[in-house]
């Protein structure tokens, strides 16, 4: 066994190691019931020399009510051991979808962003039922199998050393074919297992770009594109099935050319008297007893290559260490008071290209602060190592004076909320989305959050208001609706730090206008950062932080910020042209600007 079957062998022990009482009882039942099934050719030679030499009816009608008793108690055996097998597996397999979705919810952002979404529903769902098929067909039967071969080998020769020696010599032959094919077939199972995996990362983007596909028009360049990426699974499929069906070919060849040389020595020792036909009729039984098993395990040979594959695969994947890890020792927290402090808060996603440098900012209770400036400048960075989605390269970031590394992450979310510029809504009902991420919320509360987020009205229009299903992401809703139920989401929550990422930038005028008084409701009383670009947004806010090459280039208030030549009053201006006059800019010499501001 090579050193890579070694660590693959030990990585299926792992999974394996919980459930192995119930599996090692499954076998013993297993092989009970293969030795009641061995004792068949026993019972025959009996019978052909013992009951029908002499003619001897009453032993025969015994001999034929034993069988019969011997497969009821096997039947009994067989239904037993197969109980034993398969719940512990199913079991096993139950709780490793759990662990592996545990682990990903534990996962930072990084690895997701790295790891197609398709090939992660490819490893809880095809892996693991690659895995669960050689398990239930495996395992066990491997197990029984080999008993087996050691059973009838000894029988064998029990009842023909002369004859058993034929099935030695044969032995080295049908290993060295076994190993030759099962090397080659897991090699071709862990090639297609991965263009797999990809197939299905693709086909997932696909669906879940739908509308960008039919807007552009391009359906028959996708099915072009998938049936590309498809075939070289389809020829290795081919070619992995061919292989497994030319090795039972050569190996149901090796059993014929045994069968045929055992009954041939096996005739002239009969003919010589060295042999009795019930002998060599228990030996011949016994014989394709011998190849059944060594069969059986060259036809297991592409579920042992996929499933040891698929467990290599899966236990690589929980190996995957979080990056954001929780704290050894928590920091109680409680109910937050809102006091949000950045030192010197440095972090890069890769090595050498900084997005934040040395920010620092302090901020006391029920401020409310807004972070703007131009893309990639770090305001979205900011809101996801306040939630701690990642941690910072340098520096720290405190809430109430704690650092947040310190803090339990269940209940750092507890205290701050977050509402995205496109909220996502879970398949359900209006109502299990906004109750999401509370516990023992009532009715009453709900509808006092929907209407504070300005969501009721809409709600009570539809069909079957509150249980009216939302479908994938909230297909059924406008952009406008969506956000006034993540805010009502967010109000149930009740967080002390609010983080609004563009949250109305994706709205049209009227709906904005609905959902950012539903934000100033839920800004009421708590310390909240708003990330925008439009700069009317930002207007009233306390303090207003503007971003440059992840740096702070200006704070302060913005009628302060306007009064200063800096890049906080070239943003606005740029939006006034936008707004005003797409092709003519300010004018600042003349004081067309002035005016447009104090307008």
């Amino acid at each position: 066994m090579s050193s890579k079957d070694l660590s693959r062998f030990k990585q299926l022990y792992q999974i394996i190691l919980p459930y192995r009482e119930m599996l090692g009882v499954s076998i013993i039942f297993h092989i009970l019931c293969t030795c009641l099934g061995l004792l068949m050719p026993l019972v025959l030679k009996v019978i052909i020399d013992k009951a029908l030499g002499s003619s001897d009816l009453r032993l025969l009608f015994i001999l034929l009510g034993t069988v019969l008793v011997l497969y009821w108690v096997r039947a009994f055996f067989f239904y037993t051991c197969n109980y034993l097998t398969h719940y512990p597996i199913h079991r096993m397999l139950f709780d490793l979808r759990v662990k592996l979705f545990k682990h990903l919810q534990s996962l930072s952002l990084r690895f997701y962003q790295e790891y197609r979404t398709g090939k992660l529903i490819s490893n809880i769902l095809t892996d693991v039922t690659a895995l669960q098929s050689m398990l239930t067909t495996v395992i066990v039967a491997m197990a029984s199998a080999l008993f087996q071969l050691l059973f009838v080998t000894l029988m064998l020769i029990l009842l023909s050393p002369t004859l058993a020696l034929i099935c030695l010599f044969i032995l080295p032959v049908v290993y060295a074919v076994w190993a030759i094919f099962r090397q080659m077939l897991r090699d071709r199972s862990a090639t297609l297992r991965e263009h797999m995996s990809e197939v299905s990362a693709n086909l997932s983007e696909v669906i879940n770009g739908i509308k960008v596909v039919k807007s552009f028009g391009k359906e028959r360049a996708e099915n072009r594109q998938f049936m590309e990426r498809l075939k070289p699974t389809f020829d290795m499929s081919v070619s992995l099935s061919m292989r497994s069906i030319m090795l039972t070919i050569v190996m149901d060849q090796i059993s014929i050319y045994t069968l045929i040389t055992v009954l041939g020595v096996g005739g002239y020792l009969v003919s010589q008297g060295r042999l009795s036909i019930g002998d060599l009729v228990a030996f011949y039984s016994y014989i394709g007893m011998f190849f059944g098993p060594v069969v059986m395990m060259t036809n297991l040979v592409p579920a042992i290559s996929e499933g040891t594959v698929s467990a290599e695969r899966l236990l690589k994947l929980m190996e995957t260490m979080p990056e954001v890890k929780e704290p050894s020792n928590p920091v109680r927290l409680g109910r937050s008071e809102g006091k949000v402090s950045f030192e010197k808060v440095c972090f890069h996603y890769q090595p050498n290209r900084p997005i934040l440098k040395d920010f620092t900012l302090d901020l006391e209770p029920g401020l409310k602060v807004a972070l703007v400036g131009p893309s990639g400048s770090g305001k979205s960075t900011i809101a996801s190592l306040l939630m701690r989605f990642y941690d910072v390269t340098n520096g720290s970031i405190r809430l109430d004076g704690i650092d947040i590394r310190d803090i339990a992450l269940k209940e750092l979310h507890e205290n701050i909320g977050i509402v995205l510029q496109d909220s996502f809504l879970f398949s359900g009902t209006i109502e299990e989305n906004i109750r999401y991420g509370t516990k023992n919320t009532s009715f009453e509360e709900i509808v006092e959050a929907t209407k504070m987020a300005n969501a009721y009205e809409f709600i009570r229009e539809l069909p079957d208001g509150f249980r009216s299903q939302v479908g994938e992401n909230g297909v059924s809703l406008s952009g406008g609706q969506k956000q006034r139920i993540a805010i009502a989401r967010t109000i149930l929550h009740n967080p002390s730090v609010l983080i609004l990422d563009e949250a109305t930038s994706a709205l049209d005028t009227v709906s904005e206008a609905v959902v950012q008084q539903a934000l100033d409701k839920l800004m009421i009383g708590r310390t909240t950062f708003i990330i925008a670009h439009r700069l009317s947004t930002v207007r009233n806010a306390d303090l207003i932080v503007v971003m440059k090459d992840g740096e702070i280039a200006q704070l302060g208030q913005h009628e302060q910020l306007l009064s200063q030549d800096g890049p906080y009053r070239a943003l606005y201006a740029m939006q006034l042209k936008e707004k005003n006059d797409p092709s003519e800019g300010p004018n600042y010499q003349s004081g067309r600007f002035s005016t447009i501001v104090e307008a």
